[in-house]
């Protein structure tokens, strides 16, 4: 077994998931399942969430593991059987499975900035001749997963904006996380990707240890800002179990170790309560403009 064979093996044992997103084992009582979306690398998302996951646990009592839905298909469908108890997800993913979870209990992140917005640019190689996404015509973009609001939806509309029919005008592929997306760029893979704005001022040493070097990255183009993620627990949880952990994120406090560490991970500045009106009220109307 090589050794990236081998990290994968690790850390789907320390999940206690198999690649589909299923327990590969028995289940306690006290284990319980958090689904990320859009995220779909296991290993890059266990590393960010692992100590949020061992602040829950040490907090509450219950031990959480991960699951990646892929589709919205299997999150609606392992919601509906109990295989999913917490769901951490963007907002039009949310607007389709809202009737799966309890509404009375949500949390919104804020984003690294602080805001309750996300937005996503499309980037491409600084020698690569492109300064605009009309530019690509033609080209090969990879985007994120399509559960994502701002680096699949909000790119779409991106991309049609500046008169290029997705589907037609150009060679799409779907990436996960945005450092397999920024390195795809790099190493030409792909003519151009799409990421979180964020991703190239953030974590630069794990950057640099996934060989990849924003330097060599130009931004052409930003999306529209869409409501950041919001965690939610499905329907028919234990109400103590859903107040301790809901109560157990809003004390994280974003302004000292190890709660600053622990949320930069998961790429945001903490969690705040919401209700379902207010965090998708902005999906009824044209998407705010995008953060300069």
């Amino acid at each position: 077994m090589n050794g990236r064979a081998l990290a994968s093996a690790l850390v789907l044992a320390a999940l206690a998931v198999s690649p589909e997103g299923r327990s590969a084992g028995p289940q306690s009582d006290t284990e319980l399942r958090l689904a990320v979306l859009p995220c779909t690398n296991i290993e890059t998302t266990f590393r960010k969430f692992h100590p949020l996951l061992a602040h829950l646990k040490a907090r509450t009592g219950y031990a959480v593991t991960l699951v990646l839905p892929v589709e919205l298909t299997r999150l609606e469908t392992d919601t509906l059987h109990g295989r999913i108890d917490f769901a951490l997800q963007d907002p039009h993913t949310f607007q389709q499975v809202s009737h799966l979870f309890d509404t009375t209990a949500l949390l919104q992140t804020r984003s690294l900035d602080g805001t309750l917005g996300q937005s996503a640019v499309v980037i491409v190689r600084r020698d690569s001749g492109v300064a605009a996404p009309e530019q690509l015509r033609g080209r090969t973009v990879m985007f994120g997963p399509q559960t994502s609001s701002s680096k699949w939806v909000a790119a779409r509309q991106l991309f049609e904006a500046r008169g290029l029919a997705v589907d037609r005008d150009l060679k799409v592929t779907n990436g996960g996380c945005c450092e397999d997306i920024a390195f795809a760029v790099i190493v030409r893979s792909v003519d151009a990707g799409v990421i979180c704005d964020h991703f190239l001022d953030q974590h630069g040493a794990r950057q640099r240890e996934l060989g990849v070097d924003p330097a060599v990255l130009s931004v052409i183009g930003r999306t529209a800002a869409y409501p950041t993620r919001v965690f939610a627990a499905r329907k028919g949880l234990p109400a103590k179990v859903v107040a301790a952990i809901t109560e157990a994120l809003l004390e994280i406090d974003a302004t000292r170790p190890p709660g600053a560490a622990m949320l930069e991970s998961i790429e945001a500045r903490g969690f705040v309560r919401t209700t379902e009106a207010e965090y998708l009220k902005s999906l009824a109307a044209p998407p705010p403009p995008a953060r300069p």
